[in-house]
């Protein structure tokens, strides 16, 4: 229903001005547009457009509300490849194609949408390159005409496009019933459940029907027959717990992610937190061909080094399918990361198989971006083991002579596979970073009672331990110590937060940029060291002190949302701009890599579109906006001592 006079009101004008493409008008250009802007209102449930009918004549910004956009295939399921909400647009397809909508497009909840007419639309369009650029960075019509054709001619909903990671969610690809049952019934009974309903896995309910654990065909193999257990034991005995799931709206990419870092083939999909169904890895790998799961399979089947370093050459071939499908930086880094750990432990299982069984149980950890799971195209070793104390003062000399052989196999094995040494020695190989719980537990305490800014600076690698293989416990021990310690570590934290905020953003007089005057990278600057690395350091530090437990940046920030430990608009602009440095970087790199040049962080603001100059002054200003917060929050005599 659509008001019969446009709405010229400074609301409209505010609202727009805060939105790409309109944010790039200016303001009497602006203030124009609104006159000839129009509020729509759209219940729930209605269709906004419809594909294969006529193009719409209006590109649509959802001023309040959320909208749906998807199609049917032929054999009538829906697929829901895209949510719009507050500020964001839809008709753009219609609007450049000019022929017929290509999506169906329903109000998901009472919706007001401002449209603004495709032709008023096309005149701005050609008179702003800035608007035009932003417009053909977003357009996707080209790969989605290919795209929609083919899943329309699909007889069910799997097939060989790796795009639909990003664009399906959970609910469409499951396609299987989740089978429950209640926690005091017995393992025979729950067995007699699976066997009759033909369920790979089962899962174990409460009383108010959520998920507590899950039994597969494993368990009751390995557990029951293998481990002599009476079936008329209660299931609860063999269940694993807690149970991972995802809710049936998330993007398959999220579930696939789980399964990884889990290590799990059937993950439980909920809605509103209750079991509806099961996504399986065999579904994940009907639906596509290249898939980083089918890779972390072909990694675990290799039984040499020769062999895995073959096969870790296409994680590098991933990393362009994942790009140009739309993914996000942090999933891609993280895929990245999760195949990396998988190379590691293959590369450990291989160390024990030459070197025998390790004398105490042990743990692999890796640290820098790696334990962040940050990982782009150049990956160097930082990793750091967790070795059980002697039992007997006798035997640390075998240990130790065990752990050294292993740690250097390890280093080489590694080398072979693409991931060069360390320069800076921050590798298990190093006798200081291959030390038992104690000694580990030692160099802490130390690095936080006797805090000094050059010590606390080359330490700072440590804050970002992750576990990869090995026993796990070791590292919940250590950490556990390292946080109980934090709590009374203010001096330290305060070196911290002096440290992540020594790197300014490189933004001079006049908004405008400052980069190198001279050398190799002259009219160049290091988007890391300036860019996401002031980011990282922030959040470790902020989630150091709120008692954080993740390593990775994304899930720090969101962490510390939840935990309303800082205004929310300030760590949603510290992710936004996390998520555009990071996708700066990846795309470089992915450049040079193309070009045969070597692989560095060092980005020049001259090639950049418009567009993307704009986000990246955004990305720093919200840098110099985080370190301020820093400044007033950390800030001790130590801060005047070193010029701050």
């Amino acid at each position: 229903m659509a008001h019969s006079v446009s709405v010229v009101t400074e609301s409209v004008v505010t609202f727009l001005e805060k939105i790409p493409p309109f944010q790039f008008l200016p303001a009497a250009e602006l203030r124009s547009l609104a006159k000839v802007t129009s509020l729509e209102y759209f219940p729930k449930d209605s269709v906004i457009l419809s594909a294969g009918d006529r193009a719409s004549e209006s590109l649509y910004i959802v001023q309040k509300g959320a909208v749906k956009l998807g199609i049917r295939t032929q054999v009538g399921k829906e697929l829901v490849l895209d949510k719009r909400g507050e500020g964001e647009i839809f008709g753009l397809l219609s609007l450049t194609s000019r022929d017929v909508a290509r999506l169906n497009v329903v109000a998901l909840e009472d919706t007001f949408c401002y449209s603004i007419s495709s032709r008023d639309m096309q005149d701005v369009i050609a008179r702003h390159r800035e608007v035009s650029d932003y417009l053909l960075r977003t357009s996707i019509a080209r790969c989605m005409d290919r795209s929609l054709t083919e899943l329309r001619t699909q007889v069910n909903l799997m097939g060989n496009a790796e795009q639909l990671l990003y664009s399906l969610s959970v609910g469409d690809v499951a396609r299987h019933v989740a089978v429950t049952c209640t926690s005091d019934i017995s393992i025979r009974n729950a067995a007699q459940i699976a066997s009759r309903r033909n369920a790979g896995a089962l899962f174990v309910v409460d009383g108010e029907g959520h998920a507590i654990g899950a039994v597969t065909d494993r368990d009751f193999a390995k557990k029951v027959v293998a481990g002599n257990l009476s079936a008329d034991e209660p299931v609860t005995r063999i269940m694993s717990a807690p149970v991972i799931s995802v809710e049936s709206g998330e993007r398959v990419f999220q579930a696939l992610l789980a399964m990884l870092g889990s290590d799990i083939h059937h993950i439980l999909v909920t809605e509103q937190g209750l079991p509806s169904g099961v996504l399986t890895s065999h579904d994940l790998m009907l639906l596509q061909g290249k898939s980083p799961l089918s890779l972390a399979r072909h990694i675990e089947q290799q039984q040499t080094v020769d062999d895995l370093a073959k096969a870790q050459k296409r994680i590098g071939d991933l990393l362009p399918l994942l790009m140009r499908e739309g993914a996000k930086a942090s999933h891609i880094t993280r895929v990245v990361a999760e195949l990396n750990d998988r190379v590691t432990a293959k590369i450990l299982e291989l160390t024990e198989k030459e070197l025998g069984p390790p004398p105490v149980p042990y743990c692999w950890v890796v640290m820098g971006s790696e334990g962040r799971r940050e990982q782009t195209f150049k990956t160097d070793q930082d990793n750091a083991l967790i070795y059980a104390d002697a039992p007997d003062e006798a035997d640390e000399p075998i240990i130790h002579i065990y752990f050294n052989s292993f740690a250097a196999f390890v280093a080489d094995a590694l080398e072979k596979c693409g991931y060069p040494r360390c320069s800076g020695g921050y590798m298990a190989s190093n006798p200081r970073y291959r030390l038992p719980l104690t000694a580990w537990q030692k160099t802490f305490d130390v690095s936080l009672e006797e805090a000094e800014y050059h010590a606390t600076e080359d330490a700072t690698i440590l804050f970002d331990l992750r576990p990869v293989a090995g026993d796990f416990t070791l590292h919940e021990r250590l950490w556990s110590h390292v946080t109980e310690r934090l709590k009374t570590a203010a001096f330290f934290k305060s070196i911290l937060a002096c440290i992540a905020i020594s790197r300014k953003p490189p933004l001079g007089f006049f908004r405008t940029f400052v980069v190198e005057r001279g050398g190799e990278h002259k009219e160049e600057l290091d988007i890391k060291s300036v860019g996401t690395g002031p980011i990282v350091d922030a959040a470790r530090v902020f989630a150091l002190d709120a008692g954080v437990d993740h390593t990775n940046t994304v899930d720090r920030l969101s962490a510390l949302q939840s935990a309303e430990y800082l205004e929310g608009t300030t760590l949603a602009e510290m992710q936004e701009a996390f998520e555009f440095l990071t996708l700066l970087r990846l795309e470089n790199q992915l450049q040079q890599a193309r070009d045969g040049l070597p692989l560095d962080n060092y980005v020049s603001p001259r090639k950049l579109t418009h567009l993307q100059r704009g986000l990246l002054r955004e990305a720093f200003q919200t840098v110099a906006r985080v370190q301020s917060v820093m400044d007033d929050r950390f800030r001790t005599a130590v801060w005047t001592q070193r010029g701050q």
